[in-house]
């Protein structure tokens, strides 16, 4: 795969909506590609910046190029994410689909590492790639010291997010596609929960990255969090991990709690202890995040993000149980 012009078998499939600020660079780092899809879907789900036009565009031009990918865009409006995932895999020609997002910069060897097990061989049914966090603004720092790096991820659990994403169709299939019934968000991790239940083989590339930009302010992210939560409550995904949200920061409400009534009662040094619990449980995490190479006040947001992203997650989670997933059929 050494032949920078040389086409496999792969549909690169997205879906967009107000994308118009991203879409050039997306579209760039498509060209620069060690490797070049068979073709690439994209599903607008009604966007109103103009980035349907843009893509029009690009289309028309690729038509003019010998050696450029097709480039086909399919019109949706009001679709949700799994709707327009579903809609460019079944306008899909090829068998086996890449998939990212717009707002993605990806690597130039992207596409070629996240296929490459697939083409060599018929025995894997999926690959979930790695994506690094970017952007210079406070939050997005945060954010970035509030993700777990790969090399601390178990390859064997993890779920891959559908910003760096390759599977066969058949296996997508066999699982139902993306849920359309969820609100916004979880997807991809339903859809993913799905295949490993019925038993599909997956492999993990870390080495097929992607770049995409978290939310620029703390409001933004923790709204994207809260979706998450919800999709995962909807879809009835991450019980555990959930649970033990809750089980932490309830226990560390109680405890303060316990040592607010103490230090009235008998002396105002256990006021000391909520602080002490926090200090502990930030150097734990800094051990398991990596924080050596983060400035102080990166490390301070990393943990602020940490906290109120579980928290947010949860109260998505428990809102998305108790309403059930819009649209579920019986």
């Amino acid at each position: 795969m050494n032949n920078e012009h040389e086409h496999i078998p792969v549909s690169l499939l997205l879906t967009t909506r107000n994308e118009a600020e991203h879409i050039s660079l997306f579209l760039d780092g498509v060209r620069a590609q060690s490797v070049r899809p068979a073709e690439i879907v994209v599903c607008d789900g009604g966007s109103t910046d103009g980035t349907g036009k843009l893509l029009q565009h690009e289309a028309a031009l690729r038509q003019e190029e010998s050696d450029a990918p097709p480039l086909r865009v399919i019109v949706a409006p009001g679709t949700n994410i799994a709707e327009g995932r579903n809609h460019a895999i079944r306008a899909a020609a090829q068998d086996i689909l890449a998939f990212t997002d717009a707002g993605c910069e990806l690597a130039p060897d992207w596409l070629e590492r996240i296929t490459e097990p697939l083409l060599r061989s018929d025995d894997v049914d999926a690959v979930g790639g790695g994506y690094d966090l970017v952007g210079d603004r406070a939050a997005q720092r945060w954010a970035r010291a509030a993700t777990l790096p790969f090399a601390r991820q178990n390859a064997e659990q993890f779920l891959p997010s559908s910003r760096s994403f390759a599977a066969r169709r058949i296996a997508l299939e066999k699982a139902g596609l993306y849920p359309e019934h969820l609100t916004f968000a979880g997807e991809d991790t339903a859809l993913v929960l799905r295949m490993k239940e019925q038993g599909a083989r997956f492999v993990t590339r870390w080495d097929a990255r992607v770049r995409w930009y978290p939310r620029p302010t703390l409001r933004a992210f923790l709204r994207q969090h809260y979706l998450y939560g919800l999709g995962d409550g909807e879809a009835g995904s991450n019980q555990a991990r959930h649970l033990r949200t809750a089980v932490k920061w309830s226990a560390f409400l109680f405890l303060t709690v316990l040592a607010i009534a103490a230090s009235l009662l008998h002396h105002y040094l256990w006021l000391a202890l909520p602080p002490a619990l926090l200090i502990v449980y930030g150097i734990r995490l800094g051990r398991i995040y990596a924080w050596n190479t983060y400035r102080w006040r990166d490390r301070l947001g990393g943990f602020l993000c940490i906290a109120l992203k579980e928290w947010s997650m949860f109260a998505g989670y428990v809102v998305g149980r108790l309403r059930g997933a819009p649209g579920r059929n019986a």
